[in-house]
Parts: structure tokens; sequence; C-alpha cells
């Protein structure tokens, strides 16, 4: 397994911070592919194949891990001989669902038994970075947290945590108090834990409002937690979608909200505005910076902040995202610089 790495060997950080533009650093590995996963549901030999793929491609520096759950990682010995030690399968394992503390327990040491002896038969073309568990539908005590970071530690998993709490008018309140338990957990010292937020589904019931993003975007912030997502964002900016009959939220919405939430310290209803904001023209990268507004933040921030706050999301689709970044042309004027 992998020694212990800082956040910041997750994604691309350039030698030269000066020759990023300010689209590379907000984009660089910021895309997770989740095709195994709903709405997609791709078979394995698929996802795995379209993974190689988009490690060749000119576009490979936008791409993450491989996101499989952890029972099925044993699948991927098939595939072992398709990538190297220059080029290896980097993966980020999904734990077991679990409804209480007990099986969460018993999981997780599964789940991690699994990670450990797939790593150790395959450690020179595959790369185990990342575990994503849900917590059961509770608020953790401090002693299962620090269980879960000292197991996942062990195997230098940088752990994301979801919580399982129904979107109702209890689920602010329920949130803070998950969030102030791993930001004391992460005082201790220790292995830290982050949070995973979930951003949609397949159903219009399952995507949060811009509000409730909100409210876990400042409360990570306030509490120096760091954050990915999962699930909704496949469009760049905020729009109406016939399929899931509501509002999806934008990956531009959502990392530009974070970003300059942690710069200016916007309060909760300034930032679900930038979430809310459906209008294109009103977020604008520069040779500077990226700016929504009268808003702006440098490329050094944004850097930082992927880095140590916003690390990335999981889609189902990895061309979905750079193809509407192309038809709206946010992404010509980079492919231009590469070439």
């Amino acid at each position: 397994m992998n020694s212990w790495k800082p956040l910041e060997n997750y994604i691309t950080i350039p030698k030269d911070r000066r020759l990023k533009t300010s689209i590379q650093a907000f984009l660089s590995s910021l895309i997770d592919y989740a095709g195994l996963f709903p709405p997609a549901s791709l078979p394995l030999d698929t996802t795995v194949r379209n993974y190689k793929n988009f490690q060749v491609c000119k576009d490979s520096w936008m791409l993450g891990n491989f996101i499989i759950p952890a029972v099925r990682i044993d699948e991927l010995a098939l595939y072992a001989e398709m990538f190297s030690e220059d080029q290896p399968l980097t993966i980020s394992t999904v734990g077991s669902r679990t409804n209480n503390r007990i099986d969460c327990l018993h999981e997780i040491y599964n789940d991690l038994k699994r990670i450990k002896s797939f790593s150790d038969k395959y450690q020179s073309t595959v790369k185990v970075n990342m575990f994503e568990m849900s917590f059961p539908p509770m608020v953790p005590d401090r002693d299962l947290l620090e269980t879960i970071a000292v197991e996942t530690g062990k195997y230098g998993l940088k752990t994301f945590c979801e919580a399982t709490i129904p979107l109702n008018e209890e689920w602010e309140s329920k949130i803070i108090k998950i969030l102030d338990v791993i930001a004391e957990h992460n005082i201790e010292g220790g292995p830290k834990l982050g949070f995973k937020l979930r951003t949609g589904g397949v159903t219009s019931d399952a995507f949060p409002t811009p509000e409730q993003v909100a409210t876990v975007l400042i409360g990570c912030r306030d509490r120096n937690i760091a954050l990915k997502f999962t699930a909704g964002l496949h469009h760049p900016i905020r729009m109406y979608r016939k399929e899931v009959n509501t509002q999806m939220h934008g990956f531009l919405n959502v990392f530009t909200a974070g970003m300059l939430a942690n710069v200016y310290n916007l309060n909760r209803l300034e930032t679900a505005e930038i979430l809310a904001d459906d209008t294109l023209t009103n977020f604008a990268f520069t040779n500077e910076g990226l700016s929504w507004g009268n808003l702006t933040i440098s490329i050094s921030e944004i850097l930082s902040l992927r880095e140590k706050a916003l690390c990335s999301y999981g889609s189902c689709s990895f061309d979905e995202p750079r193809d509407e970044l192309r038809a709206l042309e946010i992404y010509h004027i980079m492919e231009g610089n590469l070439k």
C-alpha cells in the first residue's frame, strides 16, 4: 500500500505555478470517473477501458481517480496489466453502506482487507488513493470516527465520509452536528477525515437546494474539513433537466461558490446565490484567475483551495462535462493554449 501523502499529492500541481492558467488550475484532476454507478451503470469492462482511454487523451489532466465499490475491487485483476508504474490505475474505493454502527465497523474492516490484498498483488500498476464511505443514518460518535481514520490511515487512504440524512426539515441541524464531530476529531491530530456531499441523483428529490449545498460549503470552510462531491454534477452551469425534472447543480457553480466563500468569507445566502446562478456570462476565467460578478480569486488561490479544501467530484461520465465545456465555449480558449 501507499504511504500517507498530503492532499496535494492527489491532484496535478505544476512545478511552476505561473505556467498554469486559471481554467487548468480549476479543472486539474477534478473529475473522478464513476462509470459503474447510475445513471450510466456501465459494465466493468467498458468503464476500465474508458478510463484507460481517458488517461491518454488530450484532456487526461482533468481526470482523477477511477471509482469502484470496495467489494468489487478484485474484479480489476483482469485489467491490471493494461496499466503501468508510470501510468497506474488510480482508484477511489466506495465502502459498503450499513444501517448501524456495528455493521459499519464490520464492513470497513472487510473492505480494507480486500483493498490491502488487491493492492499488495498489483502495487506496481494499481494505486488505491482514496476511501469513500457512508455513515449509518445517525450522527457518528468520536470513537467511530477515530476507528475509521486510524484503520483507513494505516493504508494511506484519504477518507471522505458521507452523511445518509434525508433532505427534510431536520437535515441542516443533523449535518451541522456531523460536521462538528468530524472537526473535533480532526483537531485531535492523526489521520484527518473529509466530508463527501451528494449533490444529486436520478430523481428530483435527491437534489439538495442551493441553500443546503451552501450550508455544507460554509460548514466545511469554518471547520477546515476537506470536501468532495458526488452525483448530479454532469453540467458546468446550473440548469433545468427534463430527465430528472429539476434544476441540476453545475460543477462550475459548486466549486466557484466554495472558493469564493473561502476567500471572501461569504455567508450562506451569498454562497447560495452563486450556486443558483444559471447565467454563464457571470463566470469568467482570465489570465489572472476566476471571477463571478465583481468577486475574483487568483490562480494561486484556486490551486491552494483545490489542494486543501475542494478536492474533486465523482461523475459517471467524463465525456459529458468536457463536451459541455466546449459547447459553452469555456474550454476552447484552453485548447488554444495547449497547441
